[in-house]
């Protein structure tokens, strides 16, 4: 006697495994329609919007680990169902470009640092975005909620000059340079998974359906990247296009992809030891490596020279850069440091001391990971967990789309045994997401809403680091 559910199995159409993806994608997207406007709500009431953005998050992260567990029993194999996995967090990735941020204003900074970029005398690596108040464009962007102090740029020319050329094509038509930006963060997300994607296929076959679905479907690239327009994706972009060259044996596209990665955004910088080491262990000669690298090299430092030509000041081009990277007193562990040392006798080396007591370990404990890498997916723990120091140590600061990068590493180098903390820092940093706003607002107070910000997204997921760090070592004589 045959059951219902294989009656639906082998009925045409949809089936059983189907039928339950596209339902969870419709739960979904209705999920997402959801958060975005009780995000806006927030800005008139607090008690019965919060607690519904705590529920439909919630849902968003159930319905991740259903899909995850689909994909982990077989159902997701099948050519068709596989194809529908992959396609619908692609088209809630397009449905959120359109839709105006509420939670975080950079978009809007990003037109400001573009627009002054095209002014006559202008330059985005001098000058504060807020000198942009003051021009054609300022009251347009005034009218799209934008207050926040932004500063110099401290980003890399790269995404600089994405910024002005955007802003060339766009002028003061706020809505296309909206959807251009976000269009542009939206794809770079997209070629990430597909980074992902030929890195497991190479490295670990099993994983390559699970841990490319386990990056789309995953709430916190979906928001902050597509909804939010955040331009960390661009940069992860070529750190995930960098691994994928890894482990392809090709070191001058690898190389190159790393090289991009740092006239992005900086912070990539830290995985060039890590990955220097798996060139050269993976070698085919010497030579070879060396033509490779020192090709990577000159064809990154051309582009960076094209690049930075219209706006080079000499050593003022890196203000902004200089300038992100002072201690700050915020409620970061960095932060934290400093705040103490500037109220103790030391004081008055505050500053440098911070620095030391916070790098030091950290460049010791890359210098450590770095010569541990043997092959392609010890390099991806590498990368993971430098990433995860980098942001929950020695980040000056931390906002929600800070975890990006170690949540994406993290879930190239092990979808399953890391699995429960690239959950952890997505939940909690979307949990977090919206506190600036209820400040913005003034529900809670500057002091609140920074300490539970960094309460929930870094310190939180930093214990529970140390925790499992002191049980596997606890365990590793046992195991031996």
């Amino acid at each position: 006697m045959t059951t219902p559910v294989s009656k639906v199995a082998t009925t045409p159409g949809f089936r059983a495994p189907e039928l339950r993806l596209v339902s969870l994608g419709a739960i979904t997207v209705a999920a997402y329609i959801g958060i975005f406007f009780l995000q806006r709500s927030m800005r008139d009431h607090f008690i019965a919007p919060t607690l519904g953005y705590v529920l439909v998050t919630g849902i968003t992260f159930l319905i991740y680990g259903a899909i995850l567990s689909m994909s982990r029993s077989g159902e997701l194999d099948r050519p068709r169902v596989r194809a529908w996995a992959l396609a619908l967090p692609c088209f809630m990735n397009v449905l959120l470009v359109p839709c105006v941020p509420v939670l975080s204003q950079d978009v809007f900074s990003y037109m400001a640092h573009g627009f002054l970029g095209t002014l006559p005398g202008g330059n985005p690596l001098t000058q504060a975005a807020n000198a942009a108040r003051d021009t054609a464009i300022g009251p347009i962007l005034a009218s799209y909620g934008w207050t926040t102090d932004a500063g110099i740029t401290p980003y890399g020319i790269i995404w600089t000059q994405i910024e002005v050329g955007i802003m060339k094509l766009c002028g003061l038509n706020v809505p296309a340079a909206l959807v251009l930006f976000k269009s542009v963060v939206a794809a770079a997300s997209l070629g990430t998974a597909y980074c992902i994607w030929s890195f497991l296929g190479r490295v670990r076959p099993a994983d390559q359906l699970t841990g490319t679905l386990a990056y789309l479907w995953n709430p916190l690239f979906i928001v902050e990247f597509a909804a939010e327009g955040h331009n960390d994706a661009v940069m992860l972009l070529f750190v995930a296009a960098a691994l994928a060259g890894c482990a392809a044996q090709r070191p001058f596209a690898s190389t190159l992809a790393q090289l991009c990665a740092v006239i992005s955004k900086y912070v990539p910088i830290l995985f060039a030891p890590a990955q220097l080491v798996f060139l050269w262990k993976s070698r085919r000669s010497a030579a070879h490596l060396a033509v490779g690298i020192t090709a990577a090299i000159a064809a990154a430092g051309v582009l960076a020279a094209v690049l930075y030509a219209p706006l080079w000041v000499g050593s003022h081009s890196f203000d902004g850069l200089l300038q992100r990277g002072e201690p700050m007193s915020s409620a970061t562990l960095f932060g934290g440091l400093n705040w103490i040392l500037r109220r103790s006798p030391l004081s008055a080396q505050a500053g440098p001391l911070t620095l030391a007591l916070i790098y030091l370990p950290v460049l010791a404990f890359i210098a450590w990971r770095s010569l541990r890498v043997t092959d392609a997916a010890s390099l991806a723990r590498a990368f993971a967990w430098i990433a995860v120091a980098y942001a929950l140590v020695a980040s000056p600061d931390y906002w929600p789309w800070y975890v990006c990068m170690p949540v994406a590493l993290i879930l190239v180098a092990d979808t399953d045994g890391l699995l429960w903390l690239a959950v952890l820092m997505s939940f909690t940093a979307r949990l977090c997401a919206p506190l600036d706003l209820l400040r913005e607002h003034h529900f809670i107070s500057k002091i609140i809403a920074k300490g539970a910000i960094t309460g929930l997204g870094a310190t939180l997921p930093l214990i529970a680091v140390l925790v499992y760090a002191y049980l596997n070592r606890r365990r590793a004589p046992a195991g031996a």
